[in-house]
């Protein structure tokens, strides 16, 4: 589409839904993107905080309730207040973008008062209409309940529609429109599509109108009144042959065992492929045991285990005996209290007269789901208005989300096959691991349930072989090269030690050298001393 195409038709759109807008009696798109004129309760039961952002799969703003366990209260008054009396239109769109487990969705159409304060909502405070969709355990339903004051006396009741429609509980936005006419007639529609009709006077309860008259809250029923439309035969007697004792169940005397009937066979075993599950704590769910499945060895046989004959209906059995029931003589029909003229009755042509101006939206609910969006809340006398701003805003954005919504339910599937996958095809080896599991003395139910989350997340299972595997690696590796370094260093020390050795030799050689020159000389010397000693003997010789 050309650029100036897509600008035309943009502001061609914003222009329509602007003028939709300002056309409305409340309109609220949120498209500031803030909370402005939105004001919290400061009551401290309610601590969920309400802000204003981008819903999800779209770029659309609304009111976001972010957290599951909370209240919430907040509000925004109308610029004026409205009169419902000639009809009214009420619409809004909710999401509930995590899909709804228990909360409300609805809104309070707050009723004009001069001492309305937002900071002071709370539970108590009065409302003219409470609209929208509610589910929580048995509980779901789109809630349409106004409070219509008594002409008479003043007083406030509650009119609830009889049977209101279920809500949508998936994450998709959902419109819901409540339209009430002058002619008190009303229609209840979510995106689009009516869903509930009908007559004030006639779908609501209590009655908007209250009965002509009532029971007398003087009356009583008689002492003597019977109410009993029938009685116990007073003539009548148990026959002789009544036995009230025979079963009602005999044995079948006539059944035999069929050929194929597998005594050695437990019709059930223990599940196999059964895990445990991820939460399981022994500590406080005790040891865990397999569910029991059928046999499979006795899918093609009658039956298996301890064969017991069957039983049939015993054609004796009469059970306990009762005299027959007669019509009672004394019989006076179903007491009622006579009726009275209800002093609060009155007949309310126009109830829209009579419930109040609407001065305020507010949101005032607790819920169990978090995600929950609020967007385009739309007040006005009549539907067309509304319904040519919807046509601007809600189409568009439904089909958007519902598309991202799919595509997000494929994924998951897409991801919950392949879970399914792993689990009926566990991993190499895992049969090894539970069976040495099994066999443990101690720790056996926290082996296997390691085992069973490795079960469903094998690329961890095989990241720890591949863990391990390097670790045996690098453990061997090291231990090699230690030995290297041992073996080096033992050759060293062996050649350090051959060299002290070489060199002790040398220095006994040394020694003996030394030794052998000492005596050597030693010999020489005294010889030299003898020789000495001979001469002067021989001169004396000489001179005598």
């Amino acid at each position: 589409m050309p650029m100036k195409v897509a600008v035309a038709l943009a502001a061609a759109s914003a222009l329509a839904t602007t003028s939709a807008n300002a056309a409305l009696v409340f309109s609220e798109t949120f498209d500031d993107g803030d909370m402005r004129g939105w004001v919290a309760s400061a009551d401290e039961k309610y601590a969920g905080k309400a802000t204003v952002r981008k819903a999800a799969d779209t770029e659309d703003y609304g009111l976001y309730i972010p957290h599951e366990a909370k209240h919430y209260g907040v509000s925004k008054s109308l610029s004026e207040p409205f009169d419902p009396s000639e009809g009214m239109t009420l619409q809004f769109e909710a999401r509930h973008e995590t899909g709804l487990t228990c909360g409300g969705a609805y809104l309070k159409y707050l009723t004009a008062d001069e001492s309305f304060a937002p900071e002071k909502l709370d539970g108590e405070t009065p409302y003219t209409v409470m609209f929208g969709p509610d589910k929580c355990g048995s509980t779901n339903k789109v809630h349409v309940i106004f409070r219509h004051k008594s002409p008479v006396d003043g007083s406030i009741e509650e009119k609830h529609l009889k049977n209101p429609p279920p809500m949508p509980t998936d994450e998709n936005v959902h419109q819901y429109t409540l339209v009430v006419n002058a002619n008190n007639t009303y229609a209840v529609s979510i995106d689009g599509e009516e869903k509930a009709s009908g007559s004030l006077f006639e779908d609501f309860e209590p009655s908007f109108n209250p009965p002509a008259e009532i029971d007398d809250p003087s009356d009583e029923k008689p002492e003597d009144w019977v109410d009993e439309a029938q009685i116990e035969d007073p003539s009548a007697t148990k026959p002789e042959d009544w036995d009230e004792d025979a079963p009602a169940m005999i044995p079948d005397m006539d059944a035999v065992k069929p050929a194929d009937w597998l005594d050695n066979e437990e019709p059930e075993i223990e599940d196999e492929e059964a895990v445990i599950p991820e939460d399981w704590d022994v500590d406080e769910d005790g040891d865990w045991e397999a569910p029991m499945v059928p046999n499979p060895a006795c899918q093609d046989v009658s039956g298996c285990g301890e064969w017991e004959r069957p039983e049939k209906a015993n054609p004796d059995y009469k059970g306990k005996w009762y005299p027959p029931m007669i019509d009672n003589p004394a019989y006076k029909g179903e007491w009622k209290a006579k009726q009275i003229p209800n002093p609060k009755f009155f007949e309310d042509s126009a109830p829209l007269k009579s419930i109040g101006n609407i001065g305020a939206v507010g949101v005032e609910i607790w819920t169990m789901s978090g995600g929950l969006v609020f967007d385009n809340i739309l007040i006005d006398k009549t539907f067309e208005d509304i319904k040519a701003f919807s046509a601007d805003t809600f189409e568009a954005k439904a089909e958007a989300v519902k598309k991202a919504v799919e595509a997000k339910a494929e994924k998951r599937a897409a991801e919950d096959e392949k879970r399914r996958a792993r689990e009926s095809s566990p991993p190499i080896g895992m049969d090894l691991y539970e069976n040495l599991a099994n066999k443990l003395p101690v720790g056996r139910d926290q082996a296997l349930a390691v085992l069973s989350k490795l079960t469903v997340n094998p690329v961890i299972y095989y990241l720890l072989h591949i863990v391990s595997l390097f670790a045996v690696i690098v453990g061997l590796v090291m231990r090699f090269k230690g030995d290297g370094k041992a073996a080096k260093a033992q050759q060293q020390k062996d050649a350090k030690k051959k060299k002290n050795d070489d060199a002790s030799d040398d220095e006994d050689a040394n020694d003996e050298e030394e030794e052998e020159e000492e005596e050597k000389e030693q010999e020489e010397t005294a010889a030299e001393e003898n020789k000495d000693e001979k001469k002067p003997k021989r001169r004396l010789r000489r001179s005598s």
